[in-house]
């Protein structure tokens, strides 16, 4: 099969080479000596390899995705590395191989050793247990009937002796449904095969590719782990001085049209043309909208068919993904939808206009102002990009950057300067791209066109305007007062509004910047009071946006606060409503996945953290600057709970370098702190207390900052030391619920040092009754001895009663179960009062996971119960906790 120069670049020969050279292969499995060799730079993919350990014992596996996914590579690899259980026979379907290709099939099957009866399809000398591999490589290329019938019938046969291994770019015409309704069908799609971080760092050091951890993970986001595309763009980057350049190229939307990296020849033959000529109309004229929707498609392209093209474009081949939301929105792979755009450029130069006119038109009859404006600008509509503007500008003004691509659109008309509403509506175009000197401009020339005497209508306008530029360069001092101003104008222009909801809606843009400046600034009592009211206004105006934008506030706010579960809530719904407008990437949904972040990272949900935090990942050009300064910790945070010490210096080495009071004070603390951990972590504990040392010079008593104080104390083994600047700690009133627990639990682990079991014993009692609510279970983690330890002793007398043994409470407890607990069930019934899951409390009894869970069973049985949470309120009532 013949490849382009691009494509050999990173796939390596397709030669077969001797199986001896490449890898270790057991003598016991015979294998068929057609199976392809490796690139020369090849990466192990050991996930990948495991999860095709445990898929071939199942009797069928799909390997599904478009072409430069890495299907044939990873099953070679596999083979290569011996890992098949048993003989495997490996057959590459040729283009148009017809009829052929059962002949094919069979052969390969000869030279693995695999005899089958042609009558029957039995395995002739195969012996039990023994289990085979038949590998169906490019199995899109059999479209003989015949075959299919065939190759089906020998998977149905033989499903239970062999596992087959099928790669296709498309679903194969199979009935895979019968597997797949009985849970015998393991698939591997795109989001699978795509590379991980991690990956594209591995892939980076093979290849001697040096890059910085924020543009390695700027290429894993545009490339979305596509294998190819990665390969393809560090290949490009051997040998050049500046290879961030590449990456740059790439999330500028560039790199389609660089020779260099020659991406573009890749897609357009492999991919784009062996599309159906319909479906490639249809994806041509809508790449021009970010996510595209059944009703776009009818608006662009025509076709009513828009939502089964749609599917059979995500379902087929992986060059949509569903997104969601009320219109079912789909979104083209970045890399894809930018060679798609330049191929507008070229062969539908002529209707780009009136494709951009179109999807103005759309968006705007569907209540989506935002992407209205951007296409009626970009397709020269300068009279509907005015109207928009006049009618939506307390939306437009007050949500924020949209982190849009950028994209060269049309001069704009000679009477530019007389047109201050146009000249605001191309600002906000500018702040939605980035161009923050082209936003300053064009609100400029509206401000002069104004004149110097503006109504208050336009004067409320400008004000708005003001706090947009504000907002989008991140200054909360200056939002703040932009805030005031844009109150002021609007109480004096309230009886000139062209519409009823223009006043509550700038109110609520007023309200919540202020909330942000107050939120910026740890003042959270202000923070509520405007964001409440914020909050009101904004679900009072229905624009949308500003909804988000509230919840965007609300969920920092009660993350602030510890309030995990109303965090978590918000975050949310900043996600679901972005996603019924059709948005995919912004700064609002950036900010709500850190948010879901830190709740899962507080709440031991380490690999969910993990999951929010790459979804979070964006490739702004210019970067948001604290989007990406909140990323960066929230990456070292998650590596140190991770125990991965390394990966959390690599991260917060481009901070550390900054002089204090470079960064907001609450990310200087973070990122202070974290360093502190870490150096006392080494066991560098004078360096640690230098960091905090330095860090008290501009911000005194910080919580944080007497948390790691604490922390090492106690390594230092002065619990005394520890105990004093705990309880200094909680006895002032603390903004965090996070942190009383923290604080809660070293100060246990300090009296208990001091032999003060009672009160160790009652300070862990109240951090479990204050995590509870909330599923706060980081403190917790890594305590498991000594909190074992307190568990394990009997409950402490209170003053002037005699103290009960052991013995006693277990009689007690006897009089109202029919069954008395066992010693070793009374502690698990201990730790079910906790937020420690069964594995983590399987990990602090030094026990299987299974032994906890027979112990549950048995202690939900003997009281009665059949949840946890009833477990726990018996338990107190029969003084058993």
């Amino acid at each position: 099969m013949a490849h382009n120069d691009a494509a050999e670049r990173f796939r390596g020969s397709p030669v077969a080479r001797p199986l001896e050279l490449l890898g270790p292969v057991p003598a016991e499995i015979v294998t068929s000596r057609e199976v392809p060799g490796l690139p020369a730079v090849h990466l192990e993919r050991r996930r990948l390899l495991e999860h095709l350990d445990a898929a071939v014992e199942q009797p069928v596996t799909l390997v599904c995705a478009p072409t430069g996914w890495g299907k044939t590579v990873l099953a070679a690899s596999w083979i290569r590395a011996g890992r098949p259980p048993g003989r495997t026979a490996y057959v590459r379907f040729e283009p148009n191989c017809g009829a052929a290709a059962w002949r094919q099939l069979t052969s390969a099957l000869n030279v693995a050793g695999i005899a089958l009866d042609p009558a029957t399809y039995a395995w002739n000398n195969g012996r039990l247990p023994e289990r085979a591999v038949v590998v169906l490589d490019d199995l899109h290329n059999v479209t003989n009937r015949t075959v299919l019938r065939r190759i089906e019938r020998l998977m149905t046969r033989l499903g239970d002796r062999i596992g087959f291994l099928l790669l296709a770019r498309n679903e194969p015409p199979l009935s895979l449904y019968r597997w797949r309704v009985r849970g015998q069908l393991t698939e591997l799609r795109a989001d699978h095969l795509a590379f991980s971080q991690a990956e594209v760092a591995g892939l980076a050091e093979r290849l001697d590719v040096r890059l910085a951890q924020h543009f390695r993970h700027a290429l894993w986001h545009v490339t979305e782990g596509w294998p190819a595309a990665v390969a393809v763009a560090l290949s490009a980057m051997i040998g050049r001085h500046e290879p961030e350049r590449v990456v740059t190229d790439l999330v500028a939307g560039e790199a389609g049209l660089n020779e260099q990296v020659g991406l573009t020849e890749y897609v357009q033959r492999e991919i784009l043309a062996n599309l159906d000529p319909d479906v490639y109309d249809v994806m041509l004229r809508t790449s021009i909208v970010e996510t595209v929707c059944p009703g776009l498609v009818e608006a662009l392209a025509g076709s009513r068919n828009g939502a089964r093209q749609l599917a059979q474009a995500s379902r087929a081949n992986a060059l949509a993904t569903f997104y969601g939301g009320s219109h079912s929105w789909y979104r083209y792979r970045r890399l894809l939808r930018s060679v798609l755009r330049a191929e507008v450029r070229t062969t539908l130069a002529a209707e780009e206009g009136g494709l951009h006119r179109a999807a103005a038109g759309w968006y705007a009859a569907n209540g989506l102002p935002g992407d209205a404006v951007v296409h009626a600008v970009l397709g020269a509509d300068w009279v509907v990009a005015e109207r928009l503007f006049l009618q939506y500008w307390p939306e437009l003004c007050g949500s924020g950057s949209r982190a849009m691509a950028s994209r060269t659109g049309p001069r704009p008309p000679q009477d530019i300067a007389e047109r201050p509403m146009l000249a605001f509506a191309l600002a906000i175009c500018c702040r939605d791209t980035g161009d923050a000197a082209g936003m300053s401009a064009f609100l400029r020339l509206g401000e002069r066109a104004l004149g110097e005497a503006p109504t208050p209508l336009d004067a409320e306008i400008l004000a708005a305007m003001r706090l947009a530029e504000a907002n989008a360069a991140e200054d909360p001092d200056r939002s703040a007062d932009a805030a005031v101003r844009l109150l002021r104008c609007t109480d004096e222009a309230a009886d000139e509004h062209l519409y009823a909801d223009a006043a509550d809606g700038a109110r609520a843009a007023a309200h919540l910047t202020l909330a942000g400046a107050d939120l910026a600034r740890d003042a959270l009592e202000e923070a509520d009071a405007a964001l409440a009211r914020g909050a009101v206004l904004a679900r009072k105006s229905g624009f949308n946006q500003l909804i988000i934008q509230a919840n965007r506030q609300q969920a920092l706010t009660h993350l602030h606060q510890g309030r995990l579960s109303a965090a978590a809530a918000c975050a949310r719904r900043v996600l679901d409503g972005s996603r019924d407008a059709g948005i995919a990437e912004s700064r609002n949904i950036s900010y709500a996945r850190l948010v879901l972040t830190a709740v899962c990272r507080v709440r031991g949900q380490l690999d969910e953290a993990r999951y929010h935090l790459d979804e979070s990942i964006t490739a702004e050009v210019p970067p948001d600057p604290h989007g990406w300064l909140s990323g960066v910790l929230s990456l070292g945070l998650l590596q140190f709970d991770s125990g991965d010490l390394a990966g959390a210096a690599e991260a917060l080495e481009p901070l550390l370098s900054n002089r204090i009071g470079t960064m907001p004070m609450t990310a200087e603390i973070i990122a202070r702190v974290l360093h502190a951990d870490l150096c006392l972590a080494e066991g560098q504990t004078d360096k640690a207390l230098a960091v905090l040392d330095e860090l008290d010079r501009h911000r005194r008593d910080s919580p944080p900052v007497v948390l790691a104080r604490a922390r090492i104390a106690l390594v230092q083994d002065r619990p005394e030391v520890a105990a004093h600047q705990l309880e200094r700690l909680l006895d002032e009133p603390s903004p965090s619920l996070v942190v009383t627990v923290m604080a809660g639990v070293l100060l246990a682990q300090a009296l208990h040092r001091l032999g003060d079991v009672a009160g160790a014993a009652e300070r862990v009692e109240t951090a479990l009754r204050l995590a509870a609510p909330e599923g706060i279970r980081a403190p917790f983690l890594g305590h498991g001895a000594w909190v074992a330890e307190l568990l394990e002793g009997p409950a402490p007398a209170e003053e002037g009663e005699e103290e009960e043994s052991a013995t006693d409470l277990f009689d007690v407890a006897a009089e109202h179960i029919t069954e008395p607990l066992t010693e070793r069930e009374t502690l698990v019934l201990q730790y079910l009062r906790s937020m420690l899951s069964i594995a983590e409390i399987a990990s602090v009894l030094s026990v299987s996971s299974n032994t906890v869970k027979t112990h549950v069973r048995h202690v939900y049985r003997k009281l009665g119960v059949s949840r946890r949470r009833d477990a726990v309120r018996r338990g107190r009532e029969l003084s058993l906790i």
